[in-house]
């Protein structure tokens, strides 16, 4: 993202400022960005911050978590003063300081949502939901969403907000989509952190339903959080046999090469990078029919969609790819051409024309 502004501007300072070290901060370190490690105190919280359903700001009120924020305001305040930026650009819902220490300053803003926060990640915000994205609109010139999902979320929270769709870069390396030989089982792949929402539960289901039709297919889980819950359900399911499970790795290179169709089971996914990744790789994909989804996956092109939550209709939609090799290989070439349009060329000119930098 950074990295596409100075490729256009490269006249343009550009400054990352991130909470912590890690893969990002050395990613922007690596791209030759100047990268500031500084305190950035989030206004949103896990569903574990809950009490029994109920939202600690409504007991409490807004003034105690205000506090909280304050120390990265006056941080992101003299950070500015320092600095004289032309533009500020934030790169989640669940930071506010920047956006708040902008607004301050009257420099121009734009935040960048790539989550529905509350349905995806079951986030709760210090100052509620409904609250919170109307916030996000007020402290910006305008949101850029990485989704139309997203985008219909928020403009039913706060329909005066100044929105853009821009779709998040995914250049991964392309396929060729695999060849299936006779009498070979059909394998499928699901990437993402173990989780509900994610529906690693539902792919093992589907597995499930498909042996009860007399059709074997292949389940390669891969992600972090813990595999016992769903090796436990695949035994119970009598597919222990079918399912494998393997920690996260940044090269998924081989596991794409390995299947035959790629999987996105979430219940609300905001995007879905791997969705992409699966479909670069020369996969067809079996996805949700929610979130932004069916915005990647156009059904009888480049995958086929079920409803979230139906292992039932996932399995159908298996079986069928079982059952028709040629409708399979169709689906992956399609899925091969239809990823490209997520490429960096378009994303760059969009989000430099968005912050008037062209």
């Amino acid at each position: 993202m950074l990295l596409a502004v100075r490729t256009k501007r490269p006249d343009v300072d550009l400054v990352a400022v991130i909470g912590q070290k890690g893969d990002v901060a050395q990613r922007c370190v690596d791209d030759g960005i100047d990268t500031k490690i500084a305190l950035t105190p989030w206004w949103a919280f896990g569903k574990w911050w809950r009490l029994r359903g109920i939202e600690p700001h409504a007991l409490i009120g807004w003034l105690p978590y205000t506090v909280l924020l304050l120390p990265g305001i006056a941080q992101a305040l003299v950070f500015f003063i320092r600095h004289r930026p032309t533009v500020v650009l934030t790169n989640t819902m669940t930071v506010p300081s920047h956006a708040i220490a902008a607004k301050i300053l009257g420099i121009p803003h734009y935040w960048m949502v790539r989550e529905f926060g509350r349905d995806d990640h079951g986030l709760w915000f210090l100052f509620g939901y409904r609250t919170t994205i109307r916030l996000v609109g007020r402290l910006s010139e305008s949101v850029l969403c990485n989704s139309h999902a997203v985008e219909q979320t928020m403009l039913a929270l706060d329909p005066a907000m100044t929105t853009h769709v821009l779709y998040p870069v995914v250049d991964t390396a392309l396929g060729t989509p695999p060849q299936r030989h006779p009498h070979e089982r059909m394998r499928t792949i699901l990437v993402g952190y173990f989780s509900a929402a994610k529906g690693q539960h539902l792919a093992v289901e589907a597995i499930a339903n498909a042996r009860s039709a007399g059709v074997d297919i292949e389940l390669t889980l891969v992600g972090a959080g813990s595999h016992e819950p769903l090796r436990r359900l695949a035994r119970r399911l009598g597919v222990d046999d079918l399912v494998t499970i393997h920690p996260p790795t940044r090269d998924l290179g081989p596991f794409w090469a390995a299947a035959h169709v790629g999987l996105m089971c979430s219940q609300r996914e905001a995007f879905g990078r791997v969705t992409v990744e699966a479909m670069r790789a020369g996969l067809p994909v079996c996805g949700t029919n929610s979130g932004g989804t069916p915005e990647i996956i156009k059904p009888g092109v480049g995958g086929l969609l079920s409803p979230p939550g139906d292992a039932h209709a996932l399995a159908v939609n298996l079986m069928t790819l079982e059952a028709d090799e040629d409708l399979r290989r169709s689906l992956a070439i399609g899925a091969l051409e239809t990823s490209q349009r997520f490429e960096r060329d378009h994303h760059d000119s969009e989000l430099v024309a968005i912050l008037g930098l062209s």
